[in-house]
């Protein structure tokens, strides 16, 4: 980018304007990937008649702005003042008449990066995605305990030989009282009432960048062989959610 660009402007005075005794130019400029923002800013010293031997002294800031038509590297920008002249008109206004350049090197296009947007991820779709993978998992083993099998001749007498045993049990008469149980019956209705107590809650973890499995086992006392009944560990990525369980008893 290599450019000469024009700037006119009038600048009105409270009072008349007999002689510019001194005048300077100075500027300030500030460079972003559209445009290019800055003042113009004009000092110095004037007489407003011809007999008088006092100067009153003025300054003024000039807005100005350069809209780019295409992407620049923002460092390498030159900018300079080409010519500068003035005059006055109708005693009281000071008419400026600056030329500025400006010099660049366009950008690259793999020097143009995009801004990516990071994913975000809400408790609802958390919720959303906990739910819907408790219900497949269900749904599999629900599929599993309904599939139908052919029965064979020896399980069929198994079962008979069961019913029979049990039959044979149920006909016998107790030999302890209703309110004493044996050793063996004990230790039965134990594991039974801690079977039926236990339940698992399930933590969703968002993969980060700063993540192994090993970090997130540590964090949830927890092992990958555990992780791996509930997620697939082949390709783990960020953003990924893993399912952990964990047991209350």
């Amino acid at each position: 980018m290599n450019c000469i660009i024009p700037f006119t402007k009038n600048i009105k005075f409270n009072t008349n304007i007999s002689e510019i005794v001194s005048i300077s130019l100075e500027n300030e400029y500030t460079v972003n990937d559209n445009e290019i923002l800055g003042n113009f800013i004009v000092s110095g010293d004037y007489k407003s008649h011809e007999v008088s031997v006092n100067k009153e002294h003025f300054e003024q800031v000039l807005p100005f702005s350069v809209n780019l038509t295409t992407r620049i590297d923002t460092e390498s920008v030159d900018f300079a003042i080409e010519d500068f002249t003035y005059e006055i008109i109708d005693n009281d206004t000071l008419k400026v008449n600056i030329e500025y350049s400006i010099n660049a090197i366009e950008a690259r296009e793999e020097d143009v990066f995009e801004p990516i947007a990071e994913e975000s991820v809400s408790l609802d779709d958390i919720l959303d995605s906990l739910d819907s993978e408790i219900d497949e998992r269900k749904e599999s083993e629900t599929l599993e305990e309904t599939e139908p099998t052919e029965p064979n001749d020896f399980e069929e007498t198994k079962e008979s030989e069961e019913e029979t045993v049990d039959t044979e049990v149920i006909d016998k008469p107790t030999e302890v009282r209703d309110n004493e149980l044996t050793e063996q019956e004990q230790n039965t209705v134990i594991d039974s009432i801690s079977k039926e107590d236990s339940f698992v809650t399930y933590h969703i973890h968002v993969m980060q960048e700063v993540d192994t499995l090993e970090s997130v086992c540590a964090k949830y006392n927890t092992t990958t062989s555990i992780l791996g009944e509930y997620n697939d560990l082949s390709t783990i990525a960020i953003g990924d959610k893993l399912i952990i369980p964990e047991i209350n008893e």
